[in-house]
C-alpha cells in the first residue's frame, strides 16, 4: 500500500502556519458576519435573518417577559417580519435553558452578542478537538471546512453541541465523574445527546448519571424561576407545532439529513416518511446500545456514538455534522495509517459535499431558501444520503489491514 497519503497528511497536521491561516480566516469570517448582523448597509444589503438573528429574538422577547411569544409560531414570526423585510421562518422550538442562555446574550447587541457565541463556541470545539485529534487538528479541520463556514456564518450551535459530546467523551475515556457535566448541559439539544445518554446507563457509571441529572434539573429548574412553569406548557406546544411544520414541508429540508427530509423531498407521504425515519432510527439506537457494549477500542466506540446520534432525530440539520469532527478525531491517525493518498483525498471530496451541500443548493437555487409555506422546503434532502455513504466508506477503509502498530479497531476494555 503507498504511503504518500499518510505520509501528506501527518506533514499537513504538523503545519503551525497553516492551522495559523486556518484560524485567522475563521476570525476574519465571524468579524465580517457580525457587522452583516448588526448593520448590514455597511456592505449595501438589506438585513436578512439568519440563525443567530432567531436566538436574539427570542432571547429578548424572554427578557422583556414575553416568553410565550417566543414559543409561539405566529407571535415569532411577526417579530422577525417586524425585523427584516425578507421573508423567514423560524419557529423557536430550544428547551427554556438555552432560552434562558440566549435571554443572557441578548441584552447585547445583536453582532456583539453573535460575535461572542461564535467565537467562544469555536473555540471550546477547538479545545476539545486538540485534546483529541493532537497533531492531526488540522486536517479534521479541513475535513470539516464546509461544516465550519456554515456554523461560523449562521451562528448556530452546532460547535457548542459537539463540543460538549466530546468533551464527554475525553471525560469518560479518563473515567472521570465530571463527564456528568457536559451530559447534563445536552439539555439544550437532548436528541443529539441519545449516544452518550445509552454509553453512561449501560456503563453503570451513576456517579455520571447522577451528575448530569443534577444539571439537567438546575438549569431546568433555573428556567422555570426566570420564566415560570408556564414555560414548560409553551416549550411542548412549540414543539407540536413544529412536528406538523415538518410533515408539511415548511422548513428549508434540503438542509436537513434525516432520513424523514430525504423520504419527505423524494415524495414519499408524510406518514410513511416517518414510519420509514423510525425505521432507522431505532436501528440507529440498537447500534448505539451495541456500540456501548461491546468490547471495541474507545476511539472506535466513541466514533460509532458520535455518528450513529446523527441518525436518531427527524429535525437534524447540516451545523450538527460538527458532531462528525469528534468522529474522525479519534479516528483519523488509524485511518490514515489504513488508507492511500487517493482514497482520503475521495473521502475529503465526500466530506466536502456532506457538509456543503446545503449551501450549494442554496447558492445555485436562492428560492429554494424560502421556506414557510407548506411544500415550500426547497430541492432535494440529499445530505442524508451522502452522510450514509461517507460512513460506510469510512467504515470500509478502517477495516483494511494496517501496517506496523497494534490496531485501534481491535476488541478491548474501554
Amino acid at each position: 500500500m503507498s504511503r504518500t497519503g499518510p505520509s501528506v497528511a501527518e506533514a499537513i497536521g504538523r503545519s503551525r502556519l497553516l492551522l495559523a491561516c486556518y484560524l485567522v480566516v475563521a476570525v476574519l469570517l465571524v468579524a465580517i458576519s457580525a457587522v452583516r448582523f448588526q448593520s448590514p448597509e455597511q456592505f449595501g444589503l438589506v438585513k436578512e435573518l439568519t440563525d443567530f438573528d432567531a436566538f436574539h429574538i427570542a432571547g429578548r422577547l424572554a427578557g422583556e417577559g414575553r416568553v410565550a411569544d417566543a414559543y409561539d409560531a405566529a407571535a415569532m414570526l411577526k417579530v422577525q417580519a417586524e425585523a427584516s423585510p425578507i421573508a423567514s421562518f423560524m419557529p423557536w422550538t430550544y428547551p427554556p435553558p438555552f432560552t434562558l442562555l440566549m435571554d443572557s446574550l441578548a441584552r447585547l447587541p445583536v453582532g456583539a452578542a453573535y460575535a461572542l457565541f461564535a467565537l467562544a463556541s469555536f473555540g471550546f470545539y477547538l479545545a476539545v478537538l486538540r485534546r483529541i485529534a493532537g497533531e492531526w487538528l488540522l486536517p479534521v479541520l479541513i475535513a470539516l471546512l464546509p461544516i465550519v463556514m456554515l456554523n461560523l456564518r449562521t451562528g448556530q450551535n452546532g460547535f457548542l453541541v459537539a463540543g460538549l459530546i466530546g468533551a464527554f467523551l475525553l471525560a469518560w475515556r479518563d473515567r472521570r465523574a465530571v463527564a456528568g457535566l457536559p451530559l447534563g448541559l445536552l439539555v439544550i439539544k437532548p436528541h443529539l445527546a441519545v449516544g452518550v445518554g445509552l454509553l453512561a446507563l449501560f456503563g453503570r457509571r451513576w456517579d455520571v448519571v447522577g451528575i448530569a441529572a443534577a444539571v439537567v434539573l438546575a438549569a431546568a429548574g433555573a428556567a422555570t424561576l426566570a420564566y415560570g412553569v408556564g414555560v414548560w406548557a409553551d416549550f411542548l406546544g412549540a414543539v407540536r407545532e413544529a412536528g406538523a411544520f415538518l410533515a408539511g414541508g415548511y422548513y428549508p429540508m434540503y438542509r436537513m439529513t434525516s432520513a424523514y427530509a430525504a423520504l419527505l423531498t423524494f415524495g414519499v407521504p408524510a406518514e410513511a416518511a416517518m414510519i420509514g425515519h423510525a425505521a432507522i432510527a431505532l436501528a440507529a439506537v440498537l447500534a448505539l446500545a451495541w456500540a456501548a457494549l461491546a468490547r471495541l477500542g474507545f476511539a472506535a466506540r466513541a466514533a460509532l456514538i458520535c455518528t450513529l446520534s446523527l441518525f436518531v432525530s427527524p429535525y437534524s440539520y447540516d451545523y450538527d455534522l460538527a458532531i462528525l469532527g469528534i468522529a474522525l478525531a479519534f479516528v483519523l491517525p488509524d485511518l490514515a495509517a489504513r488508507t492511500s493518498g487517493r482514497a482520503l483525498a475521495g473521502l475529503l471530496a465526500l466530506a466536502w459535499a456532506t457538509g456543503g451541500y446545503g449551501m450549494i443548493v442554496n447558492a445555485m437555487q436562492p428560492e429554494a431558501g424560502a421556506a414557510g409555506q407548506a411544500g415550500a422546503g426547497g430541492g432535494l434532502a440529499l445530505a442524508g444520503l451522502l452522510l450514509v455513504t461517507l460512513c460506510v466508506a469510512t467504515g470500509w477503509l478502517l477495516h483494511r489491514p494496517r501496517a506496523g502498530a497494534s490496531d485501534a479497531l481491535a476488541p478491548q476494555g474501554a
